[in-house]
């Protein structure tokens, strides 16, 4: 009898580690769920040459989203091989590899070129979106950021916390149209971005936009009507060539491409870039439509 008994017990007792293994909490890593929102919100330009080694390094193939610089402290490199490299953890910045060819101030946009997580950190790849002149030369300017971050942060996604370290540094262009960012001082905070009457719309972005406390405004202002979905439209702008400043009814927004959510009614969009004619259009917006708008800019 006791035979018997000790292969039952053998198994009872595999069956409860079994049991008690699957029980144990996994370790949580969503480092590529992370790395899939960055690249929906800071969507990366194809930047260098084209297909049989036309154009040169620097041309953009196509164009992502271009963020503003927030403070100073960054730099840029005319090299593409030794861009200036940054590490930064909350709001401290130290070069650490590449040149100081241009010292980056507030203000100045950049085209993201790639986003990837690692383990503790998040590379932001970045070059300027204009032809800056240097001692070294003249030239696009290639910029590295290295944000540091505690393991957990990244394990679990904590994309709130990205996107606020983010903003001390850049943000995507349009969301601050309404005012010239401040060249704060390193150790002084950065307050959030006004949100503007027309907002750029990043895919996935959660990061929050605070919206201005208006005094006695009606509750048909401009920013209470994009504080809601309802009675704004979706308008995705492109030109060809890229780059180009938007303005909306005599106002400039933003530079294509971009996304922005307006309210809805009668429209006048300017598209300019420089050495080419205006592209004009006046179109009547439905509430919550969609729609896409091309404009291919003659040489003059």
């Amino acid at each position: 009898m006791q035979n018997r008994c000790v292969p039952f017990v053998l198994l009872f007792a595999f069956s409860a580690t079994v049991v008690l293994a699957q029980k144990q909490p996994s370790v949580q890593n969503d480092r590529e769920v992370l790395q899939e929102i960055l690249q929906q919100t800071y969507q990366p330009s194809l930047v260098g040459k084209q297909l049989m080694g036309f154009g040169g390094e620097t041309d953009i193939r196509r164009a992502g989203t271009i963020v503003v610089i927030q403070r100073p402290g960054l730099y840029g490199s005319l090299l593409h091989n030794e861009p200036a490299s940054s590490s930064i953890t909350g709001l401290k910045c130290e070069l650490f590899r590449g040149h100081k060819d241009y010292e980056v101030p507030a203000g100045e946009r950049y085209y993201v070129t790639s986003v990837a997580v690692s383990s503790s950190t998040i590379l932001v790849g970045l070059i300027s979106a204009r032809s800056i002149p240097t001692q070294a030369g003249v030239g696009r300017l290639w910029t590295t950021l290295s944000f540091n971050f505690p393991d957990h942060v990244l394990a679990i996604a904590d994309k709130e916390t990205v996107f606020r370290a983010f903003d001390q540094w850049f943000v995507p262009e349009g969301r601050n149209v309404t005012s010239a960012p401040v060249a704060a001082p390193v150790a002084a905070p950065v307050a959030a971005p006004a949100v503007a009457p027309v907002v750029v719309v990043p895919a996935a972005s959660s990061a929050p936009v605070a919206a201005p406390a208006p005094s006695a405004a009606p509750a048909s202002t401009p920013a209470q009507t994009l504080s809601s979905p309802q009675g704004t439209s979706r308008v995705n702008i492109q030109s060809d060539p890229a780059g180009a400043e938007i303005y909306l009814d005599g106002e400039m927004v933003g530079s294509t491409p971009s996304k922005l959510m307006i309210p809805s009614g009668s429209h006048n969009f300017r598209i300019h870039a420089d050495g080419h004619a205006d592209w004009n259009r006046q179109i009547n917006i439905l509430p919550g439509s969609e729609i896409t708008l091309s404009a291919n800019l003659a040489k003059n």
